[in-house]
């Protein structure tokens, strides 16, 4: 995508702007020849490439400006092969400019004599106006490239924040929440869409975080005894305020149980195959292979939708292993920014970058040596760390950032990924050479749609465990509940159900989860499962051509425009 199309609808805007002042066709091309903005005649060829020998070319190549005042005369436009037939009568040119690069070219077009005369008498003053025009389209384009780095450098942080084991708070200048990470989310039991905007007091009671609002000083690792839920809780908060100049802002807290140790944990807890839900044939035949599978130490590729349980599959082998006594560590390639995975794998040296822990850091290669390393999402890791990766794999040696030593490893690999590998091959977005040794064996973990005799058994542990956490007495669901979830899609697989069997154990108030204590979702797919059922059956018994459609209609009281509209709803075209 070039630098204008990103401001496509931008540039349009313009473009009517200029022609409803000035009463003249505008064109807008970008630097690759391409029209990306047009009124008139021109709109209609919106998106076409119009290569040539053309004065747009010549703008793009010498950064010119070009003001004709007869196209049938003038030396800029005698090798344009259009020339003959062009209906363009005469033509303000003006090249977009950011620094030294021209991205694209803005015209004024006459297209009959009234215009041609206006463009020759008044071409200094609309020059100058044009190349205003000019600049707002460059600004227009700055402006965007400004928000997509905002955007990514927000995304970027926000990763590192949940990537973070301690709890993280941000509140205003008036103590109410504007962010809080993942860690944070588990140890106050809230979600973060449903807090923000809360003051902190409301939230995490007896904090003191308003202190660093009124006196501006922050502190480290304060030991905290608060109520919450009934329940004393020990932290150990450290606060900093967010500073404009020498006003307080706001202040950033983090915060973590007393005891509980900073930085991922050394261990998991154990999993089992036993420990795996469902009795379905779908499931139970890949655990079988898994089982098998656990006790070499060949390489695992396990594939399956988000949320079909990839990483309990792999503890599952891990636990299974010689090597259950091992650390067993987990890595997300996705969740991880690039420029912090290569350090995330193979750790860094002191000094290896602005930054650098004092004595530098060991990465998750070393941290699971002699255990296992689940790399999760790995169809997401950087072609150039896919190189590094194979490396790590054929020699069993890794090399800090910055660090010209290699540090020898006993890891068994576990791979997982929701994208299709080989097709990712086959597009060159995925080394050939690293998919073979990660498929050694394979697995893949069914959709929970395709295993929907699971569904009664999943929710019913979801909800045992949710009913604990959240101290209510529920005893299971009520048969309509049960219905809307067995007859659910689950695109979100597993991890979708736990969170709607959460969701519905915060909005039950008797002891049964009802229908009305699901998600929406839920609930609507199953009120239109019905009718789509009448509509196919419809069309399956008066044929699929015009007059079947119109008797199908007719069946089910509605209109033919109706019947159409509805099998585009539910896919029956």
């Amino acid at each position: 995508m070039t630098r204008l199309q990103g401001v496509q609808i931008a540039t349009q805007q313009i473009a009517e702007a200029i022609s409803s002042v000035l009463g003249m066709d505008v064109t807008i091309v970008d630097e690759t020849m391409v029209r990306i903005a047009g009124t008139g005649c021109h709109q209609n060829t919106i998106g076409q490439d119009i290569t040539g020998n053309n004065v747009y070319s010549q703008v793009l190549s010498g950064g010119n400006e070009y003001l004709i005042s007869d196209v049938s005369t003038s030396h800029a436009c005698e090798n344009c092969g259009r020339r003959d037939s062009c209906a363009e009568l005469a033509q303000l040119c003006c090249p977009v400019l950011l620094g030294q690069e021209t991205i694209g070219v803005i015209g004024l077009v006459a297209f009959s004599a009234k215009q041609q005369r206006e463009l020759a008498e008044q071409g200094p003053q609309l020059l100058v106006f044009m190349r205003k025009m000019a600049e707002l389209v460059a600004a227009k384009v700055l402006e965007s490239e400004a928000m997509q780095r905002t955007l990514l450098l927000k995304n970027q942080m926000e990763t590192v924040l949940n990537f973070v084991a301690e709890g993280i708070v941000a509140v205003d200048h008036q103590a109410r929440i504007i962010n809080l990470n993942y860690a944070a989310e588990k140890l106050l039991k809230v979600k973060a869409t449903e807090v923000i905007g809360f003051h902190i007091s409301e939230v995490f009671p007896g904090t003191p975080v308003e202190e660093v609002l009124r006196d501006g000083n922050g502190f480290v690792d304060r030991e905290v005894k608060l109520w919450q839920r009934g329940k004393q809780h020990h932290y150990f908060i450290s606060a900093k305020p967010m500073l404009q100049g020498v006003v307080v802002q706001g202040v950033v807290a983090s915060f973590r149980l007393a005891g509980a140790q900073v930085g991922p944990a050394p261990s998991t807890s154990p999993v089992e195959f036993e420990d795996i839900i469902g009795t379905s044939r779908a499931l139970h035949q890949v655990l079988d292979e898994a089982k098998q599978a656990a006790s070499g130490t060949s390489t695992i590729l396990i594939g399956g939708e988000s949320g079909t349980g990839k990483e309990v599959l792999a503890k599952a082998i891990h636990f299974a292993s010689e090597r259950r006594m091992g650390p067993f560590v987990a890595v997300n390639c996705a969740a991880i920014p690039e420029t912090l995975l290569e350090s995330e794998l193979f750790g860094y040296e002191e000094g290896a970058f602005t930054g650098a822990r004092r004595g530098g850091k060991p990465g998750k290669f070393q941290m699971a040596n002699g255990g296992t390393l689940f790399l999760d999402e790995i169809g997401d890791m950087p072609v150039a760390l896919q190189v590094k990766l194979l490396r790590v794999l054929q020699d069993k040696l890794v090399e800090r950032v910055g660090s010209l030593q290699a540090i020898a490893v006993n890891v068994r690999i576990l791979a997982a990924s929701n994208r299709d590998l080989s097709a990712m091959v086959s597009e060159g977005r995925f080394r050939e050479d690293l998919f073979y040794r990660l498929h050694v064996i394979s697995l893949h973990l069914p959709a929970l749609r395709q295993r929907k005799e699971d569904v009664p058994l999943l929710a019913q542990h979801f909800l045992q465990q949710q009913a604990q956490a959240y101290a209510k007495d529920l005893q299971g669901f009520d048969a309509a509940a049960m219905e809307c979830l067995t007859e659910y899609e689950w695109p979100g697989n597993v991890r979708e159900l736990e969170n709607a069997v959460e969701c519905a154990v915060v909005k039950a108030s008797g002891g049964t989860v009802v229908a009305a204590d699901l998600p929406n979702r839920l609930r609507s797919a199953r009120e239109t499962a019905p009718e789509k059922k009448r509509l196919a059956a419809a069309l399956a018994s008066f044929g699929s051509d015009v007059d079947g459609k119109r008797q199908a209609a007719l069946s089910m009281g509605i209109s033919l425009a109706t019947l159409y509209r509805k099998m585009k709803k539910y896919g029956l075209e």
